[in-house]
């Protein structure tokens, strides 16, 4: 870990790992997660403020946010030289993951996701996004002609996909790309309950 002003920069080597996951294990907010194919590092972050507990469990990048009235801002870079998988437990807020250029194992969020940014890569297998209940104000990119069903449960309200616009009461929906179920590259996005301000787009 090194210091610079009052923003704190922390990173771990790659070494041979072949694939990674991000995981956070009390959510994430305010911060953004980008991705570099040209670094040596497993991944390098830095924050503004009260920084987060970040430790390597093998592969693993743990995450976790202290206790903090204010919480930090801060960007988390991955490598783009292996597969990674994203997950939180807790939700997130304020949060954009620009993703485009790393291959995409899964995407996974507790309950509360609030203003999240999900930026997508071009998929090589059926990759599942998951978001729990109660998300808001949800935008999710994939690239232009793959294929994606989106599910989301009951209560949904103003959601989004592609051309397809539903206001209040929209209740539980299973929607799918026309050419979803022959394609093997394709994202299977899951919403739970009670979301509004969903969007899915190209």
């Amino acid at each position: 870990m090194t210091r610079t002003g009052t923003t704190e920069l922390l990173a771990a080597p790659l070494g041979t790992a072949r694939a990674g996951r991000l995981s956070f294990a009390r959510g994430a907010s305010h911060l953004r997660i980008a991705v570099d194919g040209s670094m040596d590092d497993l991944y390098r972050a830095r924050f503004d403020g009260k920084v987060p507990d970040i430790h390597v469990e093998r592969d693993r990048v743990v995450v976790k946010y202290r206790p903090s009235l204010h919480a930090p801002h801060g960007e988390i870079v991955l490598s783009g030289r292996i597969p990674w998988g994203i997950e939180g437990r807790m939700g997130m807020s304020h949060v954009v993951a620009e993703l485009e250029d790393v291959e995409l194992t899964g995407f996974a969020i507790g309950g509360g996701a609030s203003d999240v940014e999900l930026r997508l890569p071009r998929p090589t297998t059926t990759v599942p996004i998951r978001f729990g209940g109660g998300a808001s104000k949800v935008e999710v990119i994939r690239p232009a002609g793959v294929p994606v069903r989106v599910r989301v449960g009951s209560g949904a309200s103003e959601l989004t996909i592609d051309d397809l616009h539903l206001g209040a009461g929209a209740g539980a929906i299973d929607h799918r790309s026309p050419d979803y179920d022959a394609a093997a590259e394709r994202y299977d996005v899951e919403v739970g309950a009670g979301a509004s301000r969903i969007t899915v787009r190209s």
